[in-house]
Parts: C-alpha cells; structure tokens; sequence
C-alpha cells in the first residue's frame, strides 16, 4: 500500500536500491521510503511561491546522485537547466543532478531560487543572473566557464532563453566554442498549448508584447493574418488591455484560451472567442501567470477594408516612425491586398499631400 502513494519516480528509484542492497539495508531503505512519501501529488509548496521550510529528506538526492554515478562525472560547460513552473514534482532527476553538480548556479532571483535548493537539499552556491546583469557578469562567467568549470543556469521558472535570461550567455559561449548543454524542463507555453483544444500542428510563440502602443499593435496585425495558433504571454494587471486591444484587431470572432497558473493548485482554461472574454475579465482581474492563445487565421477570404480604413492605419504607423514602405509592408500583411494597391493607396495620399504641405 505504501508503495501505491508514491510518485513512480520514487517508486522506480527505491525499487532499484532495494534490488541492490543487502537484508540488512532494508530497514533504512524503508524508511527512506516514508520520507519520500511526504512529497504529495500536489504540494501546497509553489515554485512561484514558496510559503514553506519543509524540504526533501537528504537520502532523496544522495540516492538520485548514487544512481546516476554510472554516467560518469558532467563535462565542464554552460548547463541550461528547465525547472517548475509551479508544481516542485516536474524537475527532473537529471536537472537535480547538474544542480547539486555543478560549481555555481546563475539564477534570476537567488532568494527565489534558494528556496528551490533548500527544499531539495542543494548546496551549491548561487549567483545572481538577470536581464539588469548581463552584461557585467559575462567576463566572470567566461573566466569559470573557461578554467573548466560546470556553470548551471536555471530562470526563476521554466527553460533559460524563453523570455528570461540566457540567450546572449548561450551565444557567447557558442562563439567561444565552450559547451552548452540544454537540460530539458517545463515551458508554460508548451504546457498551455498541448492543453488547448487548438491546433498544434504549426504555432507561432510571441512571447511578452512590446510596451509601446504602436509597436504592439504592429505585432497584433502581424499575428492577426497567421493560419497558424498564436501564443502569447500576457501580465495579469495587462489582460484587459491585451482583450481590448487583440479583439479589435482579430475580431471578436476568433477563439482564443487564456492558461493561468500551470500546474499549480488554481490552474485553469478558460475557453471561448475574444469578445466573450473580454466581457468575462472586464470586472475580473486574474492572479498568476497568464499564457494566452488564440486560433489561427481559418477565413480563406479575409474582409477587403475599406479605403479610409487603410488610410487609418497607414497613418497612424507613419506618425510612429515608419517610413511610407515599412508602414504598407505591415498594413498588407493584415490584409488579403495585394502590397502594391496599398502603396498606390499610401503615394496618393501622403505624399501629394506632402508635397501640398511643403509649398504652402
């Protein structure tokens, strides 16, 4: 019955040990098998946030350590390490390996990270490693990275470069031909869209939007016109504002599915078009994480605007920076016109106007 109530990771790796170890060992074997029962299906502990001391009993990583010793010790390198997103049971025993291994970890947060470490009985020292950082770490990291050291760098949840730090380090250490060494772990988007309901044969991952009006809406047009799922990440205190502005430009039509708090105790999916959404958060912001998603472009005749619509938005991009040929590339792209009618459109009424302008 004991064993039933375990993860089968545990499981597996107890079974292991008592096939090797003498009558004798049983005993302890047994109760590192109660001390592994403690780590519910769900804990109440979060990766996001830690509200606990309690911690993993010490044999689990001496055990997960004594398994893998087989392999032979890691290879110096850069060691990109996906940890939880929320719920602590998806790290993966290979990522708890490189972590207690490794020389030094480059975290996000060290203080969030800590917590991470303590509850899985992790020595190894932290230093800190973010987008504000960077570029003053960099010499430090190359100096270790090239005495032969094991560099280990985890986000404060998920992969390392997925919109967190760790793609200008990868490109570094690739240019100077030191090892960089991927350890896969969780990703929200990826958790988000096998859950969807949407079509994962072909997606698009934007991402976080750019801050600046025109700019995200340029890329809201972009997406707009993809056949493809679009993924987006989205700040909770932002959702409002991501509706607003996604349905105006989607259509209030489009279906979309707004993840939040992956794999954590208040996960949800919530499901329908953009319109109804927006109704539906109008009067309620959500906590958490949000990984939203919206269904491709299905329409194979997409509604022609009409002239001053085109006009519109031909202006507004020109007044945010474009030039006349950037700003008809976007416009088109949302659009089933063909580029050149548009840039007729454009030369006609900005640029006579223009030229009126300046003689004036």
């Amino acid at each position: 019955m004991l064993l039933r109530r375990l993860p089968s990771t545990a499981v597996s790796l107890a079974t292991a040990a008592l096939s090797r170890r003498s009558t004798s060992y049983l005993l302890s074997s047994q109760r590192r098998l109660q001390s592994f029962n403690s780590i519910s299906f769900y804990p109440t502990l979060s990766f996001r946030s830690f509200c606990s001391t309690s911690e993993i009993s010490p044999e689990f990583t001496d055990l997960i350590t004594d398994q893998s010793s087989k392999r032979g010790p890691l290879k110096p390198g850069l060691y990109l390490v996906g940890t939880p997103i929320g719920n602590l049971e998806d790290i993966t025993l290979r990522a708890l390996r490189v972590l207690k291994s490794a020389d030094v970890i480059l975290s996000e947060d060290t203080r969030h990270s800590g917590k991470l470490l303590h509850y899985y009985n992790i020595k190894t020292p932290l230093l800190s490693y973010h987008k504000y950082n960077e570029s003053q770490r960099e010499h430090t990291v190359l100096k270790r990275l090239k005495q032969g050291e094991i560099v280990a760098l985890i986000s404060d949840a998920g992969m390392p470069g997925i919109s967190d730090p760790g793609t200008e380090l990868a490109k570094i250490c690739v240019a100077e031909n030191i090892p960089v060494i991927p350890i896969p772990g969780p990703s929200a988007f990826l958790t988000a869209l096998s859950a969807s309901g949407l079509s994962t044969d072909e997606f698009t991952f934007v991402g976080f939007l750019p801050k600046h009006a025109g700019s995200r809406k340029e890329r809201l047009i972009a997406s707009a016109s993809e056949t493809t799922t679009q993924i987006f990440y989205v700040p909770p205190h932002k959702l409002g504002q991501f509706l607003e502005e996604s349905s105006l430009i989607f259509g209030d039509s489009r279906q979309c599915v707004i993840a939040r708090e992956l794999t954590k105790i208040h996960e949800e999916f919530w499901r329908g078009t953009l319109g109804t959404a927006k109704e539906a958060f109008s009067t309620r912001q959500p906590k958490g994480e949000i990984t939203l998603l919206i269904e491709g472009n299905s329409n194979s005749s997409v509604e022609t605007p009409s002239e001053s619509q085109l006009e519109n938005d031909l202006r507004e991009l020109i007044s945010n920076g474009h030039s006349l040929s950037s700003a008809v590339k976007l416009v088109a792209e949302g659009t089933s016109m063909k580029k050149k009618t548009i840039y007729s459109l454009a030369l006609r009424k900005f640029v006579k106007k223009t030229k009126a302008d300046d003689s004036d």
